[in-house]
């Protein structure tokens, strides 16, 4: 529903820009962006009992756009590069009483980022619609809290597995925003903006190397879809050349 939606404004805005398109100015722009994500885990075994993990997403992409008239901007963001994470986890107590145990996964990607885009400026106020792909190729290494009882009977962390995942994924997302312009002069402008997302993704040829020999390796070609819809703040220096 939200993909369409945000595709039906992206051709009503491009056709109201160019029955009114004037030639404009060109602008370069560098995009920032993050939202704040909180998972909450379970598994069915009780070696690996129910956690959590927190992880700020923050964005950097740069963009070009061309104006038809002084209203209507349509432009490409884009931005390829790699990325090294590392993920903050707590893995709760079985006994619901004693000491957590806390612990970070790391991840690498390698990703392309693009994202046509169109944006309805009205005073001080501007409007835009976004479609974002993205394909990465991603390596995952996790590790799993083993909990076990002690001989007072006390549940601890006696060990912990790992696992490396190797893994492709292709991301949609459509956005619609809504922000205010912040002039530091006729060139340069500062517009912070508040978005609603909504993400859908693929991933794809999946290997799972384990550390543990009770567990062999495991490749397998699986699809599994996410779907999420989430808010985002944002924040676009833009750069107006020409006239």
């Amino acid at each position: 529903m939200m993909k369409k939606i945000t595709t039906t404004i992206l051709f009503s805005l491009l056709f109201f820009s160019i029955s009114f398109s004037q030639k404009g100015d060109f602008t370069l722009g560098l995009d920032y962006s993050q939202n704040n994500e909180n998972y909450f885990y379970g598994y069915d075994v009780i070696y690996y009992p129910y956690g959590y993990y927190n992880t700020l997403n923050m964005n950097f992409q740069p963009r070009i756009g061309y104006f038809f008239n002084d209203n209507i901007e349509v432009g490409l963001a884009y931005k390829s590069g790699n990325n090294n994470n590392e993920r903050k986890h707590i893995s709760y107590n079985p006994s619901g009483t004693g000491d957590d145990y806390s612990y970070s996964n790391k991840s690498n990607n390698s990703y392309n980022f693009y994202s046509p885009y169109l944006k309805y400026y009205k005073n001080n106020m501007f409007i835009s619609a976004r479609l974002s792909i993205k394909e990465s190729n991603n390596v995952d290494n996790n590790d799993y809290p083993i909990w076990t009882l002690d001989s007072n009977g006390v549940y601890i962390v006696n060990s912990v597995d790992n696992y490396e995942y190797r893994y492709n994924t292709k991301t949609t997302t459509t956005e619609i925003s809504i922000g205010y312009v912040l002039s530091y002069n006729k060139k340069i402008f500062l517009e912070p903006s508040f978005s609603l997302r909504k993400e859908i993704g693929e991933v794809e040829n999946t290997n799972i190397i384990s550390n543990n020999s009770e567990f062999p390796d495991v490749t397998e070609i699986i699809s599994p879809i996410s779907d999420a819809t989430h808010f985002r703040l944002n924040l676009s220096l833009s750069i107006r050349l020409g006239r």
